[in-house]
């Protein structure tokens, strides 16, 4: 069982990173490449438009063909993708490719990096859905949010090591390290038959119970993406930084919240071991108590404290939706369901980034405003509101008890 969580792990992890490790790189490449920050954005949110699409595709293809086979498919996707950006960005350095062939290769480039990641997030979590029952469902969809965090906190950290040798090598390190973890995957994850022969049952996004968890994600995402938005810009207006001051104080502070994301999973699975609604209620309250404090005060220690607090709430509230949504359908829909999850967390990176940014120009509060009332809105929802977050058995089981 260790081998199988270790792998998993393993597996979140560096799909996240290798998201991650594009970000920072991108606004000076497009500023080198001579084109606009609109490039930028049609560059990210499409390559998040096919996150977003082949998540669910990918989560029911792992219930027919094995979770193995899926992961190891998406490292391969991932590498080769990876390195066709990188050389789509060289070629537009070295001037070869210029204007509107350079912006559709990447892209297009970009969206096959997104089309491939989901492949591994959404199998691995339907993996550690197969192997984990009950209160040990919360405390293996815990070990993915940490994998989780840990891409957040270190995809940036390692890009900006590399970019001091050149913007592209992140690039060409996640390229590297995409081909090692698919060797890894290939020797230490164990081979598993298909949960279901034939084609699974589709899950319903909208269906009694799952559509409360799925609604919980949506907005612990929305948190989550937003801060990592907008949080540079409001620390630049309100402590008048430099832009090298903003962007250390912005790692500094995403660093915090990482941190707290994995000492909160490490204490829920030790000794804590809660229920996945009571996680998702006090992440919430965690989370709106952070962003209070970006608000009402103007103090550097304060605003790491807020950090550190929201670090908290996302690390309660994350694996408490995947748990939850994992409990609520049978063994044959843990690839629907993992592919849904990771379909609402490719959608919040479209639309967050656009919504926080366009209430930001109007109020640098406004984006703050809109996570605490999101915060504030889900949790009655998830006090009033019943949803089954008990596993459901299997058609064989169903028929079996029958």
């Amino acid at each position: 069982m260790f081998r199988i969580k270790a792998s998993i792990f393993f597996s979140v992890f560096v799909a996240m990173l290798s998201l991650m490790l594009i970000s920072p790189i991108m606004p000076p490449l497009i500023r080198e490449l001579g084109l606009s920050e609109s490039h930028s954005g049609w560059i990210i949110s499409l390559g998040s438009v096919w996150m977003a699409i082949m998540a669910p595709i990918w989560g029911r293809r792992s219930d027919t063909r094995g979770r193995k086979p899926i992961i190891l498919t998406g490292f391969i996707g991932m590498g080769v993708s990876c390195l066709l950006f990188a050389l789509a960005l060289y070629s537009g350095l070295k001037g070869w490719i210029a204007g509107g062939m350079l912006v559709a290769l990447l892209i297009v480039t970009r969206s096959m990096i997104g089309l491939f990641i989901p492949a591994v997030l959404s199998s691995a979590q339907a993996y550690m859905g197969d192997v984990t029952e009950g209160q040990e469902r919360t405390a293996g969809m815990a070990i993915i949010s940490a994998a989780n965090g840990m891409g957040l906190v270190f995809g940036p950290a390692i890009a900006g090591a590399f970019t001091g040798i050149g913007l592209l090598w992140p690039l060409y390190f996640g390229t590297a390290l995409s081909f090692v973890a698919f060797v890894a995957a290939l020797l230490f994850i164990p081979p598993a038959k298909p949960i279901m022969q034939e084609k699974p049952p589709k899950v319903n996004p909208f269906q009694s119970g799952l559509r409360l968890y799925l609604l919980a994600g949506f907005v612990t995402m929305t948190a989550v993406i937003g801060i990592q938005v907008v949080g540079g810009f409001y620390f630049q207006d309100m402590l008048h930084l430099t832009g090298q001051e903003t962007a250390r104080m912005l790692s500094v502070g995403l660093m915090l919240a990482g941190v707290a994301m994995l000492l909160v999973q490490v204490v829920q699975m030790k000794w804590m071991k809660l229920q996945p609604k009571t996680m998702m209620l006090v992440g919430s309250l965690f989370i709106l108590l952070g962003m209070l404090i970006f608000l009402y005060s103007e103090s550097k220690a304060y605003y790491y404290l807020a950090f550190f607090l929201f670090g908290v709430g996302a690390g309660m509230s994350m694996p408490g939706f995947m748990a939850a949504a994992s409990l609520s359908v049978s063994k044959e829909q843990q690839g629907g369901v993992a592919g849904l999850i990771a379909s609402v967390q490719g959608i919040t990176a479209i639309v967050t980034p656009i919504v926080t940014t366009t209430l930001y120009q109007a109020d640098k509060s406004l984006p703050f405003w809109l996570i605490i009332a999101l915060s504030a809105a889900i949790v009655p929802v998830l006090l009033f509101v019943k949803g089954r977050a008990s596993a459901k058995p299997s058609a064989n089981e169903g028929l079996a008890r029958e």
